[in-house]
């Protein structure tokens, strides 16, 4: 390998290795203001029951899903493109996706914990709030809004599932 695509590598690396911690921190940002988010929402909900903000949570938390999933899929990409791309062209070095690799079970465990995690929790939440929507618009408005609202939130969840099962195949393919 000549010294100019050595550097190459080397650069694809620490960009690709800074996406991935960019990544991370937005992830976190992501849940602290979603959860204010949520509160705030359901505070407006309790507040002005009229509004319609209670109907906009689950809608909330789905979105909140999706870019939680959009994320941790940037970061599976980086990190599998580090792997097979760069880190072959670094035979010198053990690098840090290959380290992963090494063991697999041990290091990797946490990864689809957090995602399994926040996928049941973001799902129940949605689940929750869709029960307190549909009860509270059952009460305050005409029946036609309660089936919109309720199918509503059955194609935005099955979406949602799509997009989160396919982000599983694609995260279990890298393996």
């Amino acid at each position: 390998m000549s010294p100019d695509e050595y550097d190459f590598m080397k650069q694809q690396f620490l960009t690709l290795r800074a996406e991935i911690s960019e990544s991370k921190s937005r992830i976190f940002w992501l849940l602290i203001i979603g959860i204010v988010l949520v509160m705030v929402a359901g505070f407006l909900a309790a507040e002005y029951p009229s509004a319609f903000a209670n109907a906009a949570i689950p809608f909330l938390i789905l979105a909140l899903m999706l870019t939680f999933i959009s994320e941790q899929n940037n970061i599976s990409r980086a990190g599998r493109y580090l792997r097979e791309i760069v880190e072959p062209n670094l035979p010198e070095l053990t690098c840090w996706e290959n380290w992963l690799e090494s063991n697999h079970h041990k290091f990797r465990q946490v990864d689809s914990a957090f995602v399994i995690g926040f996928s049941v929790f973001f799902l129940i939440f949605f689940a929750i709030s869709v029960s307190l929507s549909l009860a509270d618009l059952d009460k305050h408005a005409h029946e036609a809004y309660v089936w919109s609202a309720a199918i509503a939130y059955a194609l935005s969840a099955f979406c949602v599932l799509v997009v989160l099962v396919r982000h599983w195949k694609s995260c279990k393919a890298e393996k």
